[in-house]
C-alpha cells in the first residue's frame, strides 16, 4: 500500500486522546479524516444521545500530525447538539447543511469555534477538547454520569484505502474536497505525446488519484524541451534521455502507476489503446493525429485532443489559439469539422511555434475539461470544442452536448 499511514503512536496529541479513552477512528483515502465517536450530546427533546465529532487531519510525509492546527473548524455527525434546555447551540454552528467529506463520510452540521486572541490550536488534543468540552458540558446537566471517554484506553481504528501517492495528499485534505477528488478515481489514462502541452498534462494528471498513467512518446528530451516543460533540469541532465524516462523518473518520486511506452503510436499500436478509459492526445503530426483519432473512435474510447496555432504577425507580435476537442462515444460527429488533419507546408517557417505559458494553458484547459467530464468541476456549458484566442482574450465554446 503506497498511502502514508496515520500512526497515532507517533503523534503526541493523538496518543493523549487515545490514552484518555476517546474512541478515535482514522480514515485515509482521497483525504485524511479523524472521527471521535461516542460524544454525549443533548437533543431538542432534552435527551442525551451519542454523536460523532469530525475534523480533517493534517499530517506530514511520515504520518505525524502537524502542529499548530490552523483549521479551527469541526463538524458533527448526528442530531444537532443542543443546550441543556433543548435549544440548538447556534453560537457554535457555522453551517447547518450536510457536507459530503468523501470516503463515505457525510457530516450533519459544521462548527466554528475560535478562542479570543487565538489564531490556531496548539495541537489536535487542544482542538478536540475545545469542542467536546462545550457539547459534553450541556449533556452532563441532564446526565451527570455521561462521558465521552472509556474507562481504559481504546485502540484507534484505522481504515485505509489503497492510493497511488507516496505521501499524503494534504492539498485535498486541507481544502476539504475529498468527495470531489474521489470522482477522479479512474483506472487507466493514456497521454500520447510528451512535448510542451503533453508534459504539462502529465504534471496535472499525476496529481490526481488516477491508478495508472501510461506515457507514449518515442522522442528524446532535448534542450529546447527544457524551456517548455514543467521543472528545471540541470545542464548535466540534458543527455537526450527518452521523454518517457525523463518524466517517468520525476513523477515516480511522487506516486505509483507511471507506465512508460518509449515509442510513437501508429496503426500497429492502436489496439494497445483499447483497454484505456480515457486518452489525451498531444502531438504535432496531423497524419498521426488522424490515424489515432479514427482508431479511438472505432474503439469507442473517450479522448481530448489538444493543439496550438501560433504565428508571428508583421509587427513582430505572436498571435495564436489554444484548442481542446473532446470526443466521447455519445458525440464524435464534430471531430472532422473542428480538428485539422492538414499538414503544414514544407516552407512554413513559423510552423510549430510553442511557448511554455501557451503549452501550460492548453494543458490546463484539457485537464479541467477532463475533470468536468468526471464530475469534479461543474459543467454548465458541456461544450466539446473550445478555442482561446490570445490577442482578443476570447474564448469560444462549441458543439455543446
Amino acid at each position: 500500500m503506497s498511502v502514508t499511514p496515520i500512526n497515532p503512536k507517533l503523534s503526541a496529541d493523538l496518543t493523549k486522546l487515545e490514552a484518555e479513552g476517546f474512541r478515535l477512528k482514522f480514515v485515509q483515502g482521497s483525504a485524511y479524516h479523524m472521527l471521535i465517536e461516542g460524544i454525549p450530546a443533548v437533543t431538542s427533546k432534552r435527551e442525551v444521545v451519542l454523536g460523532t465529532l469530525y475534523t480533517t487531519l493534517v499530517i506530514d510525509p511520515n504520518g505525524v500530525t502537524v502542529s499548530p492546527v490552523a483549521d479551527h473548524q469541526c463538524w458533527w455527525i448526528g442530531e444537532l447538539p443542543c443546550n441543556a434546555d433543548g435549544e440548538v447551540m447556534e453560537e457554535m454552528i457555522s453551517n447547518k447543511d450536510p457536507v459530503d467529506k468523501g470516503d463515505g463520510i457525510t457530516t450533519t452540521v459544521g462548527f466554528s469555534r475560535k478562542r479570543a486572541n487565538m489564531t490556531s490550536y496548539d495541537d489536535y488534543h487542544e482542538k478536540i477538547w475545545s469542542y467536546v468540552r462545550s457539547i459534553w458540558h450541556e449533556a452532563r446537566v441532564i446526565d451527570p454520569n455521561c462521558d465521552p471517554r472509556s474507562e481504559k484506553p481504546v485502540p484507534a481504528i484505522i481504515e485505509a484505502s489503497r492510493r497511488v501517492f507516496h505521501y499524503p495528499d494534504m492539498a485535498t485534505t486541507r481544502a476539504g474536497i475529498g468527495a470531489a477528488t474521489t470522482k477522479l478515481l479512474a483506472d487507466r489514462v493514456a497521454i500520447i505525446g510528451l512535448g510542451g502541452t503533453g508534459s504539462y498534462i502529465l504534471d496535472l494528471m499525476a496529481k490526481t488519484p488516477v491508478t495508472e498513467l501510461h506515457l507514449f512518446d518515442g522522442d528524446v528530451f532535448a534542450v529546447h524541451n527544457a524551456f517548455r516543460s514543467p521543472g528545471a533540469p540541470a545542464k548535466e541532465d540534458l543527455k537526450n534521455p527518452k521523454k518517457v524516462d525523463w518524466f517517468g523518473d520525476i513523477y515516480d518520486r511522487m506516486r505509483t502507476g507511471i507506465i512508460r511506452h518509449p515509442y510513437y503510436v501508429g496503426k500497429e499500436q492502436l489496439m494497445e489503446l483499447k483497454e484505456f478509459g480515457f486518452v489525451f492526445l498531444a502531438i504535432d503530426s496531423a497524419k498521426a493525429r488522424k490515424i489515432i483519432l479514427e482508431g479511438l473512435i472505432a474503439l469507442n474510447i473517450p479522448f481530448i485532443d489538444v493543439g496550438l496555432d501560433i504565428s508571428i504577425d508583421n509587427q513582430g507580435f505572436l498571435r495564436g489559439q489554444s484548442r481542446f476537442t473532446l470526443g466521447t462515444p455519445e458525440h464524435y460527429a464534430h471531430i472532422p469539422e473542428v480538428v485539422s488533419f492538414d499538414a503544414a507546408g514544407e516552407n512554413d517557417i513559423y510552423r510549430n511555434i510553442q511557448v511554455a505559458d501557451f503549452n501550460m494553458l492548453n494543458a490546463a484547459m484539457a485537464v479541467m475539461k477532463w475533470k468536468k467530464l468526471y464530475g469534479f468541476y461543474a459543467d454548465d456549458m458541456r461544450e466539446h470544442h473550445s478555442l482561446y484566442t490570445v490577442a482578443t482574450h476570447g474564448l469560444t465554446k462549441e458543439d455543446k452536448a
